[in-house]
């Protein structure tokens, strides 16, 4: 495996792929910075976006940044089959992963149009992704009922984000219901040991700014 860098913040969207490098047992190098920090030109040399996560993969011979959290976990869960974290590929699973992987996407924005108080019209909803924020967010409500997982029988890279995503959405942002099917799947798969060390991880680094 090739080196790994992860840039990222406490409490911030590289917290998700910092609990995916953990999943993964992956070996790798965190460097943590303020928000503040990001904006700087240093850092902009890494992800000209002033964004979190980026992850440097290589070494000074030959170096790529990677940079969206959902495109991030993905690969690394193909780097890691072992770990079983993505379906198998050329799978009808895979398909599925793909496609709630691009309907995550929808979904977040349909969120934050609703934090923003955006109302889409009926001809807007025609040519925005997601629709309406009411029917994406039943959409997802029915898929997750009865459902331990988002696809198949097992925990994957997406279900780490779907938890990360309605912990923020439900507890930050104040957007979504406290809905016992978002709850009792979010707690579930945040109560695994690697989110655990994340979290505390998180809270070292934040600790170490204010120091």
């Amino acid at each position: 495996m090739q080196n790994l860098t992860l840039y990222t913040s406490p409490q911030s969207r590289g917290t998700y792929v910092r609990w995916m490098l953990e999943e993964c047992q992956a070996p790798y190098r965190a460097v943590a910075q303020p928000v503040a920090a990001l904006q700087t030109a240093e850092y902009r040399a890494i992800n000209p976006l002033g964004k979190v996560p980026a992850l440097k993969v290589g070494d000074q011979a030959g170096e790529v940044v990677l940079t969206e959290t959902l495109g991030i976990i993905t690969w690394l869960a193909e780097q890691f089959p072992e770990k079983n974290l993505i379906p198998p590929a050329h799978s009808v699973a895979r398909g599925e992963y793909y496609r709630w992987m691009c309907f995550a996407l929808h979904l977040e924005y349909a969120c934050v149009d609703k934090k923003r108080g955006i109302e889409n019209s009926s001809e807007q909803r025609t040519f925005i992704g997601y629709g309406s924020f009411d029917e994406a967010l039943q959409l997802f409500k029915t898929h997750l009922q009865g459902r331990a997982y988002i696809v198949g029988d097992g925990f994957t890279a997406l279900d780490l984000y779907y938890s990360g995503f309605l912990a923020w959405m439900i507890h930050a942002a104040q957007v979504l219901p406290a809905d016992p099917v978002f709850i009792d799947y979010m707690n579930r798969h945040l109560a695994r040991p690697a989110f655990v060390k994340t979290r505390e991880l998180d809270a070292a680094d934040a600790a170490s700014f204010a120091a």
